[in-house]
């Protein structure tokens, strides 16, 4: 039955690899894009082995197919549940616990990442990728000696891997290394130029470094070669402008990545804490607003807008916007200053000060000092006290010898 998959997949890809093709060179004589062929591609795969799945839910490799799928795709959580499932019908199988390590990384779990692809190691997986994985978590864990062996023995299996060229790179930097590790990941990039980390994390080193002209070209090259990925990269850019004071190239960048995908909340308050910046305030305030019908919940924006409307002189709609971020989050000590601030205002305003009823943040009062009792000390009684005073004497007799003469 598995062989029989198998076969029918690989016919799937083959046939579709052929009708588009064909398609394509009766429309137009321009080739498709690598990037969607492989979108294609991977839906292909992915309801190929949804079928089969439904067919006979018991095979475990159609669930770890699936994953590893899902996981290309960028579909984390649905990779995670296929992968689990496959462990459960074949458990302690080395390269399901290597996917679900890869997965748990994706999700930024390290420490559960790191501990299956521990197991996974155990279990005989004796890859580079592994290697290059455990040297990845090794870094996460800041054990850099751990991290350096796992590279050094993924080097030895395969000495021209360009992910692990990466990973020795982000361990440069992190020893402080930051020519090491420009060159590092600059091999990287040009042995797997399909490695999109390796630009981003080029791209953020070289800034860091205040070398912005290489950075911008390094993320040009990155836009070019991962066009899906571009709403992400052209936030990378506006970053760099922002950090040399290019407010507006940043804006444009931040735009073009908005209209990419108009439901990232991070563009949209980069973009508005220019506006603010510039003193735009209406163009602020209509941007923060935007952020809070995609996601109410994202840190800070009713804090942002209420600075924004106290900038506008709307001292109430400022107040309420504040007390709704305090009450959201009643640590926030911004927040609360700021209410405090605007609500002295507005009751100013109405000829009745009172200042606002938040939560205050009051220091924990010392422990009291024990109180020493002491005796009361004795004092002199002067009306009591007799002074003897010592009077000179009336005449100073000085008797003279007239027998000493002065000289010789």
């Amino acid at each position: 039955m598995q062989k029989q998959f198998n076969l029918y997949f690989l016919l799937i890809v083959a046939v579709m690899l052929a009708a588009c093709g064909q398609g394509n060179r009766e429309r137009s004589k321009i080739p498709p894009s690598p990037f969607q062929l492989e979108s294609v591609m991977n839906k292909e795969a992915i309801d190929a082995l949804t079928e089969a799945i439904r067919s006979n839910p018991s095979v475990a490799e159609n669930y770890f197919k699936r994953a590893s799928v899902f996981l290309k795709t960028g579909n984390a959580e649905r990779a995670l549940e296929d992968i689990n499932r496959a462990d459960q019908l074949k458990q302690n199988t080395g390269k399901y616990l290597f996917v679900k390590a890869l997965i748990l990384r994706k999700m930024k779990k390290y420490s559960e990442a790191f501990s299956f692809a521990q197991s996974a190691e155990i279990l005989n997986i004796d890859t580079p990728e592994l290697y290059t994985l455990l040297g990845d978590l090794s870094q996460q864990k800041n054990d850099l000696v751990s991290a350096e062996k796992y590279l050094a023995k993924s080097l030895q299996i395969a000495p021209y891997d360009g992910e692990t060229y990466f990973y020795k790179g982000t361990l440069a930097a992190r020893k402080g290394d930051t020519l090491s590790a420009i060159s590092l990941i600059n091999q990287s990039v040009e042995m797997k130029p399909s490695f999109r980390e390796g630009y981003s994390k080029l791209t953020e080193i070289l800034q860091n470094y205040r070398m912005y002209d290489s950075a911008l070209v390094v993320n040009k090259s990155a836009i070019a070669q991962f066009p899906n990925s571009a709403a992400d990269l052209y936030v990378e850019r506006g970053l760099v402008y922002f950090k040399v004071g290019r407010l507006d190239s940043a804006l444009v960048n931040y735009e073009r990545a908005a209209s990419i995908d108009n439901k990232r909340t991070d563009v949209l308050l980069y973009s508005a804490a220019i506006y603010y910046r510039w003193k735009s305030y209406e163009k602020a305030l209509e941007t923060y607003e935007r952020v809070l019908e995609i996601n109410e919940a994202t840190p800070k924006v009713d804090y942002f807008i209420g600075l924004t409307q106290e900038q506008l002189g709307n001292m109430q709609k400022a107040e309420d916007a504040l007390k709704e971020a305090v009450e959201k989050n009643p640590n926030d000590e911004q927040a609360i200053l700021a209410l405090n601030r605007v609500s002295g205002l507005v009751n100013a305003n109405y000829g009745d000060y009172q200042p606002a009823p938040v939560p205050v943040r009051r220091p924990t009062p010392a422990a009291p000092k024990p109180v020493v009792v002491e005796e009361p000390k004795k004092l002199l009684d002067t009306s009591r006290l007799r002074i003897n005073t010592i009077k000179p004497k009336a005449k100073v007799n000085v008797k003279t010898d007239s027998t000493r003469k002065i000289g010789f």
